[in-house]
């Protein structure tokens, strides 16, 4: 039987990225065992070469891709397989590895695949949230990982650096170290700031020197023109796959925005951020460290966690005036620890 151990979490691009320190955990469990990972085919460009990493399988969604790999996997006689998705097909695939040890989240539906189950909720030590990437490694001890912090790591491949080179200079962007990436929408509709709110940050950060770059993702091409047309000056990003998105934000001197993906590869990447917290909760996804500052509503519903909501009020309630002063600061209060920083914040 193989030593290997298979480790899965399909997807989305933010919890793809907190779930790297679970990944360094498992590869620390035993010096030299190979750590395997199922990830969507989109995010695969993130997890390949990564230290600690040796093989990315790329999943795609479908069920001949999900029968396919699972055959595959059979194959490979895993001597531990962790599922740190818990959705039925990830379930699906951790069972079908015929791995001794299962591990998983005691989610129902799901529970019968695990010999080895953990909560997929706890409290923080001493109260409050837990933070996503602790979840994880919650579950990568429970099979023996070993710990060395939850700072994220991401791979940045040497061909998709090129490839952001041009993408830049398509957009427009004349100084990317100087430029400020700008998230608008969100995974969840709620999670999204109003598009106006966007545009009057991005005029009075312009104003100011700054120059902006929207980051977006498939389906906001009609939102992203509205938005463009709002802020003369605003740069987009032309369409372009994980890979080259993570190469791109390597570049920039800070990503600015909603709870997002991009906000946490940035944080991956050691770029610093700022972000502007409504429906979900500071303490589960804002970064560690002093690169990456945050703002949340005051509004007593705040963290609730909801995706659709008959009010609506917390990320209107959070003003373009207040953000940019928010952010200015932040960057500003940046200057003198690299010189990357140093360019952002107008040094």
């Amino acid at each position: 039987m193989s030593e290997a151990i298979l480790a899965i979490r399909l997807r989305a691009l933010g919890d793809v990225v907190l779930v790297t320190p679970a990944l360094r955990a498992l590869a620390r469990e035993s010096a030299g065992r190979p750590v395997e990972v199922v990830t969507e085919a989109r995010y695969a460009p993130l997890l390949e070469g990564l230290e600690g990493v040796s093989r990315v399988w790329p999943l795609e969604r479908s069920a001949a891709g999900t029968i396919g790999l699972a055959r595959q996997l059979r194959s490979r006689r895993y001597a531990v397989a962790v599922d740190f998705f818990g959705n039925p097909r990830s379930a699906q695939l951790v069972a079908a590895s015929g791995a001794p040890i299962t591990a998983g989240f005691d989610l129902r539906g799901r529970r019968h695949a695990y010999r080895v189950r953990v909560p997929r909720d706890a409290p923080a030590e001493g109260g409050g949230r837990e933070h996503a990437s602790v979840a994880h490694l919650r579950l990568a001890i429970a099979v023996g990982g070993v710990v060395d912090g939850r700072e994220p790591r991401v791979a940045v491949s040497e061909s998709a650096r090129p490839r952001a080179a041009a993408l830049l200079a398509e957009a427009g962007v004349t100084d990317p170290s100087r430029a400020i990436g700008l998230v608008a929408a969100g995974t969840w509709p709620t999670k999204t700031w109003p598009w106006s709110h966007a545009a009057s940050l991005a005029r009075r950060l312009m104003e100011r020197g700054r120059e902006l770059l929207l980051l977006s993702g498939p389906g906001e091409e009609a939102a992203n023109a509205s938005l463009a047309a709002l802020a003369s000056g605003l740069r987009r990003l032309p369409p372009c796959g994980v890979g080259e998105l993570a190469a791109v934000i390597e570049r920039l001197g800070a990503v600015i925005g909603t709870d997002s993906g991009p906000r946490h590869l940035a944080a991956a990447l050691r770029v610093p951020t700022y972000a502007w917290f409504g429906p979900t909760s500071p303490e589960t996804w804002q970064p560690p460290g002093p690169l990456h500052g945050y703002w949340q509503t005051s509004l007593p519903c705040r963290s609730c966690d909801r995706t659709i909501c008959p009010h609506w009020s917390c990320m209107p309630e959070l003003t373009p005036s207040v953000a940019a002063a928010r952010v200015i600061e932040h960057l500003e209060g940046l200057r003198g620890q690299a010189p990357a920083l140093r360019a952002v914040a107008g040094a």
